[in-house]
């Protein structure tokens, strides 16, 4: 792993057997970031979980199988003193065929680069809905 900071844009690359959650949580924490956009991910997955909520709850599938990471997009607020990560993939198979959704975690299969747009004036946080349960995203200033 390895990355670096532009001003307020975080460049992430992640290298093979990483986990792709505590890994770039491990950079934010690192970087005192708490608050953030992730713009772009891009390489590979495997061993993923990915899902599908239904207004009720989360359908899920795990995949072992490595496939191409299209997409990577989400947000970063602060859960307690931690950053959460709030991210959704797209992701090809061999075949090109796509899945996605919901990202609750997966390994990095060669490679991934990731940017993260850091927000310094929005401060974001996470607190459970009382309806859904869900730890929606909250703005703290």
């Amino acid at each position: 792993m390895d990355s670096r900071r532009d001003g307020n844009i975080l460049v992430i690359r992640l290298d093979d057997g990483e986990d792709l959650f505590s890994s770039i949580e491990g950079v934010l924490s690192a970087n005192e970031i708490t608050s953030g956009i992730v713009l772009t991910g891009i390489g590979m997955l495997r061993d993923f979980e990915i899902g599908y909520y239904d207004g009720k709850e989360y359908h899920k599938e795990r995949i072992k199988e490595a496939h191409e990471l299209i997409a990577l997009h989400g947000s970063i607020a602060s859960m307690g003193l931690a950053p959460s990560l709030h991210l959704h993939a797209a992701l090809a198979d061999r075949n090109h065929r796509i899945i996605g959704g919901h990202l609750f975690g997966g390994k990095v299969a060669v490679v991934n680069e990731i940017s993260i747009a850091i927000l310094d004036s929005v401060k974001l946080g996470r607190s459970r809905e009382e309806r859904t349960g869900l730890p929606l995203m909250d703005f703290l200033d």
